[in-house]
């Protein structure tokens, strides 16, 4: 299992749930959600340094994935702001 380091410096379980809801969110289909979900977890094992991946990396490669797919959703998704 891999780790997400968040801005913040604490680490979380990667959740695979989080791509899926935040592309159908950001109005993908779920298809779409599990392609740009498919070639994140293809890509993980290349970046992880020690099982561990940054949440800013990660958000760059789903970025990247839907601009290529839907790219009125990857401007929909980049739009989106944590709250904090």
């Amino acid at each position: 299992m891999y780790k997400v380091q968040k801005k913040d410096g604490t680490l979380e379980d990667f959740d695979r749930n989080k791509i899926l809801n935040g592309v159908v969110r950001a109005g993908g289909s779920p298809e779409d959600a599990q392609k740009v979900l498919a070639e994140v977890e293809t890509w993980l094992p290349t970046v992880a340094k020690e099982g561990v991946v940054k949440s800013y990396e990660i958000r760059t490669k789903v970025l990247s994935i839907l601009n290529q797919i839907n790219p009125a959703v990857a401007k929909s998704f980049e739009s989106f702001k944590k709250s904090q």
